[in-house]
Protein backbone atom coordinates (compact mmCIF):
# COMPACT_ATOMS: atom_id res chain seq x y z
CA UNK A 1 0.00 0.00 0.00
CA UNK A 2 2.64 2.59 0.88
CA UNK A 3 4.91 1.51 -2.39
CA UNK A 4 1.50 2.39 -4.28
CA UNK A 5 0.80 5.72 -2.65
CA UNK A 6 4.50 7.10 -3.08
CA UNK A 7 3.86 5.65 -7.21
CA UNK A 8 0.75 7.38 -7.59
CA UNK A 9 2.49 10.82 -5.41
CA UNK A 10 5.64 10.27 -7.59
CA UNK A 11 3.47 10.08 -10.75
CA UNK A 12 1.63 12.99 -9.94
CA UNK A 13 4.26 15.25 -9.51
CA UNK A 14 5.42 14.21 -12.69
CA UNK A 15 2.27 15.06 -14.46
CA UNK A 16 2.97 19.01 -13.80
CA UNK A 17 6.15 18.60 -16.01
CA UNK A 18 4.15 16.84 -19.24
CA UNK A 19 2.59 18.30 -22.32
CA UNK A 20 0.20 16.88 -24.58
CA UNK A 21 0.81 16.87 -28.51
CA UNK A 22 -1.57 16.65 -31.36
CA UNK A 23 -3.85 18.98 -33.10
CA UNK A 24 -7.69 19.55 -32.60
CA UNK A 25 -10.63 17.63 -34.03
CA UNK A 26 -14.70 17.57 -33.72
CA UNK A 27 -17.61 14.87 -33.72
CA UNK A 28 -20.99 14.92 -33.95
CA UNK A 29 -22.71 12.49 -31.04
CA UNK A 30 -25.55 11.04 -29.94
CA UNK A 31 -26.48 11.45 -26.50
CA UNK A 32 -28.76 9.03 -24.45
CA UNK A 33 -31.98 10.82 -25.62
CA UNK A 34 -30.95 10.18 -28.97
CA UNK A 35 -30.43 14.34 -30.16
CA UNK A 36 -27.57 15.25 -32.00
CA UNK A 37 -24.46 17.25 -29.83
CA UNK A 38 -20.99 18.86 -31.11
CA UNK A 39 -18.62 17.06 -29.32
CA UNK A 40 -16.07 19.98 -29.82
CA UNK A 41 -18.26 22.68 -28.95
CA UNK A 42 -18.10 22.10 -25.48
CA UNK A 43 -18.16 25.42 -23.77
CA UNK A 44 -14.39 26.44 -22.64
CA UNK A 45 -11.62 25.49 -25.28
CA UNK A 46 -9.48 24.52 -22.02
CA UNK A 47 -11.50 22.38 -20.13
CA UNK A 48 -8.90 19.71 -18.71
CA UNK A 49 -7.73 23.12 -16.81
CA UNK A 50 -10.46 24.59 -15.60
CA UNK A 51 -10.11 22.84 -12.25
CA UNK A 52 -6.10 23.87 -12.69
CA UNK A 53 -5.53 20.57 -13.47
CA UNK A 54 -3.61 19.18 -16.22
CA UNK A 55 -5.16 15.55 -15.90
CA UNK A 56 -3.62 12.30 -17.62
CA UNK A 57 -5.58 10.16 -19.58
CA UNK A 58 -4.64 6.67 -20.07
CA UNK A 59 -6.14 5.17 -23.61
CA UNK A 60 -5.68 1.46 -23.68
CA UNK A 61 -6.60 -0.10 -27.03
CA UNK A 62 -7.01 -3.06 -28.38
CA UNK A 63 -4.16 -2.87 -31.00
CA UNK A 64 -2.53 -0.13 -33.38
CA UNK A 65 -2.20 -2.39 -36.42
CA UNK A 66 -4.70 -1.01 -38.70
CA UNK A 67 -5.57 2.52 -40.08
CA UNK A 68 -8.70 2.72 -38.07
CA UNK A 69 -7.34 2.00 -34.70
CA UNK A 70 -4.42 4.74 -35.07
CA UNK A 71 -6.63 7.06 -36.21
CA UNK A 72 -8.73 6.72 -32.70
CA UNK A 73 -6.07 7.69 -31.01
CA UNK A 74 -4.31 10.64 -32.97
CA UNK A 75 -7.85 11.97 -32.07
CA UNK A 76 -7.67 11.55 -28.83
CA UNK A 77 -4.69 13.11 -28.17
CA UNK A 78 -5.19 15.96 -30.37
CA UNK A 79 -8.51 16.20 -28.12
CA UNK A 80 -6.06 16.09 -25.76
CA UNK A 81 -3.41 19.34 -26.92
CA UNK A 82 -6.67 21.23 -27.50
CA UNK A 83 -8.16 20.52 -23.91
CA UNK A 84 -4.70 21.12 -21.60
CA UNK A 85 -4.19 17.34 -20.69
CA UNK A 86 -2.13 14.57 -21.44
CA UNK A 87 -3.09 11.45 -22.80
CA UNK A 88 -1.20 8.52 -23.22
CA UNK A 89 -1.75 5.80 -25.49
CA UNK A 90 -1.51 1.87 -24.58
CA UNK A 91 -0.96 -0.80 -27.34
CA UNK A 92 -2.86 -3.80 -26.51
CA UNK A 93 -1.81 -6.02 -29.00
CA UNK A 94 -4.99 -7.92 -29.07
CA UNK A 95 -4.19 -9.46 -25.57
CA UNK A 96 -5.95 -9.58 -22.98
CA UNK A 97 -3.42 -10.42 -20.66
CA UNK A 98 -1.33 -7.28 -22.07
CA UNK A 99 -4.39 -4.82 -22.20
CA UNK A 100 -5.03 -5.70 -17.97
CA UNK A 101 -1.15 -5.33 -17.28
CA UNK A 102 -1.55 -2.00 -19.04
CA UNK A 103 -4.81 -0.72 -17.24
CA UNK A 104 -3.14 -1.98 -13.94
CA UNK A 105 0.06 -0.02 -14.63
CA UNK A 106 -2.39 3.44 -15.15
CA UNK A 107 -4.28 2.92 -11.86
CA UNK A 108 -0.81 2.31 -9.87
CA UNK A 109 1.05 5.46 -11.97
CA UNK A 110 -1.79 7.42 -10.67
CA UNK A 111 -3.44 8.49 -13.68
CA UNK A 112 -6.83 10.29 -13.50
CA UNK A 113 -8.77 8.62 -15.70
CA UNK A 114 -8.91 5.76 -17.83
CA UNK A 115 -10.18 5.33 -21.78
CA UNK A 116 -10.60 1.43 -22.57
CA UNK A 117 -11.24 -0.05 -26.10
CA UNK A 118 -11.86 -3.39 -24.58
CA UNK A 119 -9.85 -6.76 -26.31
CA UNK A 120 -12.10 -8.67 -24.72
CA UNK A 121 -15.41 -7.89 -23.57
CA UNK A 122 -15.26 -10.25 -20.44
CA UNK A 123 -11.58 -10.23 -19.97
CA UNK A 124 -11.16 -6.34 -19.34
CA UNK A 125 -13.55 -6.93 -16.18
CA UNK A 126 -11.69 -7.29 -13.44
CA UNK A 127 -9.12 -4.87 -14.11
CA UNK A 128 -11.75 -1.91 -14.57
CA UNK A 129 -12.98 -3.67 -11.12
CA UNK A 130 -9.80 -2.51 -9.42
CA UNK A 131 -9.54 1.07 -11.19
CA UNK A 132 -13.51 1.20 -9.73
CA UNK A 133 -12.22 0.42 -5.80
CA UNK A 134 -8.94 2.85 -6.73
CA UNK A 135 -11.85 5.40 -7.55
CA UNK A 136 -10.52 6.39 -11.14
CA UNK A 137 -13.22 6.62 -13.83
CA UNK A 138 -13.74 3.91 -16.67
CA UNK A 139 -14.53 5.26 -20.00
CA UNK A 140 -15.29 2.60 -22.81
CA UNK A 141 -14.32 4.09 -26.55
CA UNK A 142 -15.02 2.05 -29.57
CA UNK A 143 -16.55 -1.04 -28.06
CA UNK A 144 -18.31 -1.52 -24.80
CA UNK A 145 -17.64 -3.93 -22.20
CA UNK A 146 -19.85 -6.77 -20.35
CA UNK A 147 -21.58 -4.96 -16.97
CA UNK A 148 -21.22 -1.50 -19.09
CA UNK A 149 -23.39 0.56 -17.36
CA UNK A 150 -22.00 -1.02 -13.35
CA UNK A 151 -18.12 -0.37 -14.10
CA UNK A 152 -17.78 1.86 -16.88
CA UNK A 153 -18.82 6.00 -16.56
CA UNK A 154 -19.77 5.86 -20.08
CA UNK A 155 -19.28 4.85 -23.82
CA UNK A 156 -18.21 6.95 -26.65
CA UNK A 157 -17.66 5.79 -30.06
CA UNK A 158 -19.86 4.36 -32.79
CA UNK A 159 -23.50 2.52 -32.43
CA UNK A 160 -22.12 -0.91 -34.46
CA UNK A 161 -25.55 -2.39 -34.28
CA UNK A 162 -26.54 0.99 -36.25
CA UNK A 163 -23.52 0.59 -38.80
CA UNK A 164 -23.61 -3.27 -39.37
CA UNK A 165 -27.28 -2.82 -39.67
CA UNK A 166 -26.93 -0.19 -42.44
CA UNK A 167 -24.15 -2.10 -44.41
CA UNK A 168 -25.96 -5.15 -44.75
CA UNK A 169 -28.84 -3.55 -45.89
CA UNK A 170 -27.48 -1.59 -49.03
CA UNK A 171 -25.64 -5.02 -49.23
CA UNK A 172 -29.26 -6.50 -49.83
CA UNK A 173 -30.16 -3.48 -51.95
CA UNK A 174 -27.60 -3.79 -54.28
CA UNK A 175 -28.17 -7.63 -54.72
CA UNK A 176 -31.63 -6.97 -55.53
CA UNK A 177 -32.23 -8.82 -52.57
CA UNK A 178 -31.03 -12.63 -53.95
CA UNK A 179 -27.52 -13.75 -53.81
CA UNK A 180 -24.70 -15.80 -51.68
CA UNK A 181 -22.78 -13.78 -49.56
CA UNK A 182 -19.40 -14.10 -47.48
CA UNK A 183 -18.89 -12.34 -43.75
CA UNK A 184 -15.63 -11.07 -42.51
CA UNK A 185 -15.96 -10.95 -38.58
CA UNK A 186 -13.51 -9.28 -36.28
CA UNK A 187 -12.27 -11.19 -33.10
CA UNK A 188 -15.18 -13.48 -32.09
CA UNK A 189 -16.56 -12.04 -28.92
CA UNK A 190 -15.52 -8.66 -29.58
CA UNK A 191 -17.93 -6.30 -29.22
CA UNK A 192 -17.48 -4.40 -32.52
CA UNK A 193 -17.76 -8.46 -33.92
CA UNK A 194 -21.30 -9.67 -31.34
CA UNK A 195 -23.22 -5.94 -31.79
CA UNK A 196 -22.42 -5.73 -36.08
CA UNK A 197 -23.56 -9.22 -36.31
CA UNK A 198 -26.57 -8.53 -34.83
CA UNK A 199 -27.42 -5.46 -37.50
CA UNK A 200 -26.48 -8.07 -40.33
CA UNK A 201 -28.79 -10.74 -38.67
CA UNK A 202 -31.60 -8.40 -38.43
CA UNK A 203 -31.58 -7.56 -42.05
CA UNK A 204 -31.09 -11.25 -43.44
CA UNK A 205 -33.75 -12.13 -41.42
CA UNK A 206 -35.87 -9.65 -43.54
CA UNK A 207 -34.06 -10.87 -46.96
CA UNK A 208 -34.31 -14.87 -46.87
CA UNK A 209 -32.98 -15.06 -50.40
CA UNK A 210 -29.56 -13.77 -49.46
CA UNK A 211 -28.05 -16.23 -48.38
CA UNK A 212 -24.44 -16.38 -46.23
CA UNK A 213 -22.12 -19.41 -47.48
CA UNK A 214 -19.43 -18.32 -45.38
CA UNK A 215 -18.77 -16.38 -42.47
CA UNK A 216 -15.32 -17.08 -40.61
CA UNK A 217 -13.19 -14.50 -38.45
CA UNK A 218 -10.20 -12.52 -39.71
CA UNK A 219 -9.53 -10.76 -36.58
CA UNK A 220 -9.35 -7.81 -38.30
CA UNK A 221 -6.62 -8.04 -40.26
CA UNK A 222 -6.17 -7.84 -43.66
CA UNK A 223 -3.51 -10.51 -44.01
CA UNK A 224 -5.81 -13.09 -42.70
CA UNK A 225 -8.87 -11.90 -44.51
CA UNK A 226 -6.72 -12.28 -47.62
CA UNK A 227 -6.12 -15.93 -46.85
CA UNK A 228 -9.82 -16.45 -46.03
CA UNK A 229 -11.19 -15.63 -49.38
CA UNK A 230 -8.28 -17.11 -51.34
CA UNK A 231 -9.41 -20.24 -49.86
CA UNK A 232 -13.22 -19.49 -49.95
CA UNK A 233 -12.79 -19.00 -53.63
CA UNK A 234 -10.81 -21.43 -54.18
CA UNK A 235 -14.22 -24.15 -53.26
CA UNK A 236 -15.61 -22.69 -56.25
CA UNK A 237 -19.11 -21.87 -54.74
CA UNK A 238 -20.52 -19.12 -55.83
CA UNK A 239 -20.45 -15.61 -54.46
CA UNK A 240 -21.60 -12.71 -55.73
CA UNK A 241 -20.89 -10.40 -52.15
CA UNK A 242 -17.88 -10.37 -49.49
CA UNK A 243 -19.22 -7.76 -46.22
CA UNK A 244 -16.42 -7.75 -43.97
CA UNK A 245 -16.85 -5.93 -40.26
CA UNK A 246 -13.69 -3.48 -41.12
CA UNK A 247 -12.00 -1.85 -44.15
CA UNK A 248 -8.91 -3.52 -43.05
CA UNK A 249 -10.40 -6.92 -43.57
CA UNK A 250 -12.41 -5.68 -47.05
CA UNK A 251 -9.18 -4.73 -48.80
CA UNK A 252 -7.41 -8.17 -48.48
CA UNK A 253 -10.94 -9.75 -49.62
CA UNK A 254 -10.52 -6.98 -52.64
CA UNK A 255 -7.36 -8.19 -53.32
CA UNK A 256 -8.24 -11.85 -53.08
CA UNK A 257 -11.04 -11.10 -55.49
CA UNK A 258 -9.16 -8.93 -57.82
CA UNK A 259 -6.11 -11.34 -57.96
CA UNK A 260 -9.21 -14.31 -58.89
CA UNK A 261 -10.32 -12.17 -61.64
CA UNK A 262 -13.45 -11.99 -59.95
CA UNK A 263 -13.91 -7.96 -59.18
CA UNK A 264 -16.73 -7.90 -62.23
CA UNK A 265 -18.66 -10.82 -60.33
CA UNK A 266 -18.33 -9.76 -56.25
CA UNK A 267 -18.92 -6.84 -54.37
CA UNK A 268 -16.64 -6.12 -51.59
CA UNK A 269 -18.06 -4.35 -48.07
CA UNK A 270 -16.13 -2.57 -45.36
CA UNK A 271 -16.60 -0.43 -42.74
CA UNK A 272 -14.70 2.61 -41.20
CA UNK A 273 -14.13 4.87 -44.00
CA UNK A 274 -10.29 4.76 -43.65
CA UNK A 275 -8.28 6.17 -46.50
CA UNK A 276 -7.73 3.12 -48.22
CA UNK A 277 -10.95 1.86 -48.76
CA UNK A 278 -12.52 5.61 -49.32
CA UNK A 279 -10.02 5.39 -52.60
CA UNK A 280 -10.79 1.75 -53.40
CA UNK A 281 -14.51 3.59 -53.88
CA UNK A 282 -13.22 6.37 -55.87
CA UNK A 283 -10.93 4.57 -58.28
CA UNK A 284 -14.29 1.93 -58.43
CA UNK A 285 -13.15 -1.15 -56.78
CA UNK A 286 -14.61 -0.91 -53.66
CA UNK A 287 -18.40 -1.24 -53.17
CA UNK A 288 -18.83 0.64 -50.30
CA UNK A 289 -17.99 1.65 -46.67
CA UNK A 290 -19.32 3.35 -43.59
CA UNK A 291 -18.06 5.98 -41.52
CA UNK A 292 -18.63 6.59 -37.90
CA UNK A 293 -15.20 9.02 -37.29
CA UNK A 294 -12.94 7.38 -36.14
CA UNK A 295 -10.78 10.00 -34.89
CA UNK A 296 -13.74 11.80 -33.79
CA UNK A 297 -14.43 8.67 -31.68
CA UNK A 298 -11.31 9.10 -29.94
CA UNK A 299 -11.69 12.75 -29.77
CA UNK A 300 -15.44 12.44 -28.13
CA UNK A 301 -13.68 9.76 -25.13
CA UNK A 302 -11.23 12.49 -24.11
CA UNK A 303 -13.34 15.54 -24.41
CA UNK A 304 -16.03 13.28 -21.85
CA UNK A 305 -13.51 12.40 -19.56
CA UNK A 306 -12.53 15.59 -18.95
CA UNK A 307 -16.15 16.75 -18.25
CA UNK A 308 -16.20 13.53 -15.88
CA UNK A 309 -13.30 15.15 -14.00
CA UNK A 310 -14.46 18.35 -13.99
CA UNK A 311 -17.43 17.12 -12.23
CA UNK A 312 -19.82 17.84 -15.18
CA UNK A 313 -23.07 15.48 -15.53
CA UNK A 314 -21.77 13.04 -19.00
CA UNK A 315 -24.22 10.82 -21.05
CA UNK A 316 -23.81 7.19 -20.45
CA UNK A 317 -24.03 6.58 -24.20
CA UNK A 318 -22.47 9.27 -27.05
CA UNK A 319 -22.25 8.13 -30.42
CA UNK A 320 -20.91 9.45 -33.91
CA UNK A 321 -22.45 9.78 -37.19
CA UNK A 322 -22.90 6.67 -39.12
CA UNK A 323 -22.81 7.18 -42.43
CA UNK A 324 -22.78 5.25 -45.81
CA UNK A 325 -20.29 6.19 -48.17
CA UNK A 326 -20.07 4.81 -52.03
CA UNK A 327 -19.40 5.99 -55.57
CA UNK A 328 -22.24 8.57 -55.48
CA UNK A 329 -21.09 10.52 -51.97
CA UNK A 330 -16.68 9.15 -52.07
CA UNK A 331 -15.87 12.71 -53.28
CA UNK A 332 -16.80 14.78 -49.85
CA UNK A 333 -14.97 11.97 -47.62
CA UNK A 334 -11.69 11.95 -49.98
CA UNK A 335 -8.71 13.60 -48.46
CA UNK A 336 -7.72 16.81 -50.53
Amino acid sequence: MKKRLLAMLMAGAMALTMTACGGADTAKTDDAAGTKTDAAASGDAAAGTASGKNYRIALCMSHQTNAFTTAVSAGAKAKGEELGVTVDVFDGKQDQATQTSQIEQAINSGYDGILVEPVSVDGIVPAVKEANDAKIPVITVVQKMSGQEQYAKAYCGGDDSKAGELQMTKVCEELGGKGNIAVLYGPMGSDGQLIRKQGYDKVLKANPNVKMVFDETANWVTADALTLVENWLQTGTELNAIVAQNDGMAMGALKAVEDAGLQDKIKVYGIDAVDDAVAAIAAGRLSGTISQDAPGQGALGVDTMVKLLNGETVQPTSYTECIWINKDNVAQYQKK
